[in-house]
């Protein structure tokens, strides 16, 4: 169906003739590192976006999220707990950090941290909680602070997904702001497409002090070591496609929201399949999340064999969950059940609505011949 195949990532690219003009200045400046003048602007545009006292960028959220966790880990404790449905490398984040994992179930609605099983599982081996904001729904903020502060415990947010979007509505609780630290990515496949990057923000100037150190090999003044670091900077070059692509973010947001609403029109026929609410997410959209219902003709998983097959590269929707990895975990029935039933459809700049008009079209085609196509999957006739 697709010559070209389409894909669930933002890569935008709004503005290159600004990237390369701020490109251009770096390279006449002699200053392609080392916090250059770019850094500095990128860092100070996105304290403001988020409203707060720091902005400290990154070579990748990766790094981000690990210094952060080294920071900010309660003494003498090993566990950090987070949501089983996300990212694959947080685990991996985590044990760098020298701590551990530990699995928590999810909200139904919004797919982020359930404060009622965070509270079950807080103990005196909490070291952290990193929470995910998601692009469907933002976490239950003040809940996740209440339970973190009266444990003493930190509350690192990994807010990909929650970038621009606010936790209450009207007001200025800006995602970003909240909790101990939150960390975004710049990588080319989120919102802000910065070839790779990240940043954290915080209004902690303690710890932003320690992050800028941390991220430059540890170095106080005098380039002399004051602490372990190693070689977190975010290079000029990658702050200059970020900083071209962060001053059109509204308008890649407005977009994203026309993309789905042709998703929603286009698909309302549909009766088999449905869309993962919305109501609390950030609104970027960024991200669609098509929901295969029990009585469908096909299961998620062939859906995505077939869509894969016309060069639409979908993905299963953090499936199978993280703690499926982990011997001995025990069961999150709610994760277990999201994971099941959504699909991660194309999205992002690439995609068009000729594309989602067309995806539609095939849906309708595979309800009409469901019977016919069920067999060349392999399940024999009915």
């Amino acid at each position: 169906m697709f010559a070209q195949p389409i894909a669930n990532e933002q890569l935008a690219n709004r503005d290159p003739e600004r990237f390369f003009a701020l490109a251009e200045d770096s390279f006449k400046r002699r200053r392609l590192t080392n916090q250059g003048p770019v850094v500095d602007e990128l860092e100070q545009r996105l304290c403001d976006l988020h409203g707060t006292r720091h902005c400290i960028a990154f070579a990748n959220a990766c790094f981000a999220i690990i210094l952060a966790l080294r920071e900010l880990a309660r003494p003498g404790a090993s566990r950090v707990i987070l949501p089983s449905l996300t990212f694959r490398g947080l685990p991996h984040l985590i044990r760098w950090a020298g701590l551990e994992p530990q699995f928590c179930d999810i909200d139904p609605l919004t797919h982020t941290l359930s404060p009622t099983c965070l509270a079950q599982l807080i103990d005196s081996n909490t070291a952290a909680v990193l929470a995910v904001d998601n692009v469907n729904g933002l976490c239950d903020i003040d809940a996740l602070e209440r339970l973190t502060l009266d444990a003493g415990i930190p509350l690192l947010l990994d807010a990909v997904y929650g970038i621009a979007g606010r936790y209450t509505t009207g007001g200025d609780d800006n995602v970003g702001s909240r909790g101990s630290a939150s960390v975004f990515s710049l990588n080319a496949s989120t919102l802000i497409n910065g070839f790779e990057g990240g940043y954290l923000t915080t209004n902690d100037d303690q710890l932003a002090a320690k992050m800028r150190r941390q991220r430059n090999f540890g170095f106080g003044q005098d380039a002399v070591s004051v602490e372990l670091g190693l070689n977190a900077k975010l290079n000029d070059l990658h702050a200059a496609m970020a900083l071209s692509n962060l001053e059109h973010l509204h308008a890649i947001i407005a977009d994203n929201q026309r993309r789905f609403a042709s998703y929603q029109q286009y698909f309302q026929d549909l009766a088999w399949v449905s869309f993962a609410d919305y109501s609390q997410s950030p609104g970027t959209f960024s991200q669609i999340l098509l929901k295969v219902e029990a009585d469908a003709p096909y299961s998620r998983d062939e859906l995505i064999r077939i869509l894969r097959a016309e060069n639409a590269l979908v993905q299963p929707y953090y499936s199978p969950p993280l703690h499926h990895q982990e011997p001995g975990t025990r069961a999150l029935p709610i994760t277990d059940s999201i994971s099941r039933h959504f699909i991660q459809m194309p999205a992002g700049d690439p995609v068009d609505e000729m594309d989602i008009r067309r995806l539609a079209q095939l849906f309708k085609r595979l309800e009409q011949d469901a019977a016919a196509i069920g067999e060349r999957l392999g399940r024999g006739p009915q």
